[in-house]
C-alpha cells in the first residue's frame, strides 16, 4: 500500500485514522478527504492503492462514492471506516462493493491488525461485523443460490473467499492470470455481487468455506 485516500470529515478523527495506517503500512503518502466532492476531485487526478471511508459526509454518503468507483473500474481497495454495526449501512456499504468494513469503537491495535489483513489477502472485518456477514449467509435465503457455477468457478470464489489474491490463485490453479480475471468476472456478474466481503458470505452458503 503506497497511496491512501482517507475520506474522514472530523479532522481529529482522520488524523486518528491516518496514524493507524501509517503505523499498518508504513511510510505510505495519505492524501485527505473532508467530502465527496474533495475525494471525487482527488479520484479524477491521481490514482490510489487503498481508499478508506467513512459513510457519513457532509454532501453524500461513503456508499455512493464506492459505487462510483467500483462503476469507474478502479483498482483501488475500499475499505469502510464506521461507528455504525447495523444492517441498514453494512449491507448496502457491501453491496456498494466495500472490501472491508471496520468500526472505529475497535481499539487500535485490533484496526491495525484488520487493515495488515489486506497484504495476506484476509479483508479487513472488524471482528463483530465478520460474525454478522457469517449469520446472513447462514440464516437469509439468497436467490444466488439458484445460479450454476461451473466446478473452476467454484473452486476460484473458494480461494477469492479465503482471501488470494488473482495471482495467487493463477499459481494454485496453474492457468494465466488473465484466465482468473475472467473467471472472476463472470463469478461476480452471475451472483450480482461487486467485492470479496460479497464474494465470501456466497462461498459460506454454497458450502464452500467453513465459518
Amino acid at each position: 500500500m503506497n497511496r491512501v485516500l482517507l475520506i474522514e470529515d472530523f479532522e481529529d478523527i482522520r488524523q486518528w485514522l491516518a496514524g493507524l495506517l501509517r503505523k499498518a503500512f508504513g511510510s505510505v503518502h495519505i492524501t485527505e478527504a473532508a467530502t465527496v466532492a474533495q475525494a471525487h476531485s482527488e479520484l479524477a487526478s491521481q490514482s490510489f492503492d487503498l481508499i478508506v471511508v467513512d459513510l457519513n459526509l457532509p454532501d453524500g454518503t461513503g456508499v455512493d462514492l464506492l459505487r462510483r468507483v467500483k462503476t469507474q473500474g478502479l483498482t483501488a481497495y475500499c475499505v469502510v471506516a464506521t461507528a455504525y454495526d447495523d444492517d441498514a449501512h453494512l449491507l448496502p456499504a457491501l453491496n456498494a462493493g466495500a472490501d472491508g468494513y471496520l468500526l472505529k469503537d475497535q481499539a487500535g491495535d485490533q484496526l491495525i491488525r484488520d487493515l495488515l489483513g489486506i497484504l495476506n489477502g484476509s479483508p479487513p472485518l472488524s471482528p463483530p461485523v465478520a460474525r454478522r456477514i457469517m449469520q446472513l449467509a447462514r440464516q437469509q435465503p439468497s436467490a444466488s443460490l439458484s445460479v450454476p457455477l461451473t466446478a473452476r468457478e467454484e473452486e476460484v470464489l473458494t480461494y477469492v473467499a479465503k482471501g488470494l489474491n488473482r495471482i495467487e490463485i493463477a499459481q494454485v490453479l496453474g492457468v494465466s492470470a488473465h484466465t482468473i480475471i475472467t473467471h472472476v468476472r463472470s463469478i461476480y456478474s452471475k451472483l450480482d455481487i461487486s467485492s470479496r466481503a460479497e464474494a465470501t458470505v456466497e462461498a459460506i452458503r454454497r458450502g464452500l468455506i467453513r465459518t
